[in-house]
């Protein structure tokens, strides 16, 4: 069961003073890499909690996900054991698909919150592909979770190429600044290998199961 009660545009006094995480996809649907990647950030960057950011529609995937609600219903109950790892489906009271309009309308209305993004390696490696990708970068500060091997990884990420972000490789965690314009780039020794579409082709295979 959540420790908090699901975030909404009204209720930002509650997350005064907080440091919060935001885990945005399809989640389609979630699975063990979703949850770890969470807990890693929780406990590496000492936040209050992480979100879920399920999203109506991924922007840049064409295929459709599963129902939304299906998808938040699956998030709730594999994340239940987490307390802090809240999912919500605020992207459709702010009316975002895109990650830069979600965190530009979702900032004015938790002014006194310190957020930050979460996210595996694949993401950081096509985050030159999003849409407003450079201004997200100003509006947020982010955490990637690398997997082995990570220097190389990191070396040939598109991300490392502008000069405006400053970049910090951790091998241990704090409470360190969750300020824009820096990336902490967090080292694991362990990583869950396994993504949605893994999952939804090895339940096409074995009839839909």
């Amino acid at each position: 069961m959540a420790l908090f009660s699901l975030p909404h545009t009204l209720d930002s006094t509650r997350w005064q003073g907080m440091r919060v995480g935001l885990l945005g996809g399809s989640f389609n649907p979630p699975h063990e890499g979703h949850v770890h990647i969470s807990l890693e950030a929780l406990n590496g960057l000492e936040l209050d909690a992480v979100w879920w950011l399920v999203t109506p529609q991924n922007p840049i995937k064409t295929e459709k996900p599963i129902d939304l609600e299906e998808r938040v219903r699956l998030s709730e109950e594999i994340t239940s054991p987490h307390p802090k790892i809240i999912v919500t489906a605020i992207e459709r009271e702010l009316g975002t698909t895109i990650t830069y309009d979600t965190i530009r309308k979702l900032k004015p209305h938790f002014p006194k919150t310190e957020f930050v993004w979460v996210s595996g390696m694949d993401n950081a490696l096509t985050l030159h592909k999003w849409n407003n990708w450079k201004d997200l970068l100003d509006e947020i500060c982010m955490v990637h979770l690398t997997r082995a091997p990570a220097s190389s990884l990191i070396q040939s990420c598109p991300l490392l190429l502008l000069e405006t972000q400053k970049h910090v490789v951790l091998d241990k965690g704090g409470r360190l600044p969750l300020t824009p314009r820096t990336t902490y780039w967090m080292l694991q020794q362990k990583m869950v290998d396994i993504s949605s579409t893994q999952i939804r082709e090895k339940q096409a295979k074995n009839g839909g199961e």
